[in-house]
């Protein structure tokens, strides 16, 4: 489902490509960075990032940590590997869990949460990969009411692969299930990040930073 015919002749195809719409939007993975950096402290040096797809994030973060990549496309690997000399392997974190036998001081899964059908069991794979104090970061579409419904209609419904998409208070309450504890939860569809509830639940993208305890 998620080997070559996704990233060149799915959806995002219909807007230029897949490697164009990321150029687009390189904006929100830096300041993605500036946020991770903002939370961590010089106790997280390794990272790993869920779902890297071609390498873009992990392209952003490598000097900031020791970077490994991991996603359930082989061609994606492959792509990825030109870009970002690091650590990869390919794994499906519902099904096998996480493909590394360590554990990491920071994990981050960009746009992997809405594809999964046991989202809790892949997030419960995340927690017990993280190190104490480690933090877990990521985006994901969300449907909170009828205009965050709108924008994902306008943005995200050309994905077909996408099976959860859940209002922003019922992903906290998951994801806290598994153990973590919030730090943050900012709207990320708009250059302008924010932290407001009602801007939040109405533009229906979101980054979560969440910490294990």
């Amino acid at each position: 489902m998620f080997e070559k015919d996704y990233f060149e002749k799915s959806h995002f195809s219909k807007m230029g490509g897949y490697e164009l719409l990321t150029k687009l939007n390189s904006w929100r993975p830096k300041k993605y960075r500036k946020l991770i950096l903002k939370s961590s402290t010089p106790n997280h040096k390794t990272l790993l990032d869920i779902g890297c797809a071609y390498g873009h994030f992990l392209e952003i973060l490598q000097n900031d940590f020791i970077v490994h990549g991991t996603d359930i496309s082989r061609h994606a690997i492959k792509i990825a590997k030109r870009r970002v000399n690091c650590s990869y392997d390919i794994g499906n974190i519902e099904k096998e869990g996480i493909p590394f036998k360590q554990k990491f001081d920071i994990i981050t899964a960009l746009s992997v949460i809405e594809h999964l059908k046991d989202p809790r069991k892949g997030l419960e794979n995340i927690y017990e990969h993280l190190n104490e104090g480690g933090l877990f970061c990521f985006e994901v579409p969300t449907i909170s009411n009828k205009r965050s419904a709108f924008f994902y209609k306008l943005f995200f419904s050309y994905d077909k692969t996408h099976i959860f998409i859940k209002p922003v208070d019922e992903i906290e309450r998951l994801v806290k299930l598994v153990g973590f504890k919030k730090v943050a939860i900012y709207s990320s569809l708009f250059p302008i990040f924010t932290k407001k509830k009602n801007f939040i639940e109405m533009f229906s993208f979101i980054f979560g930073i969440f910490k294990k305890n």
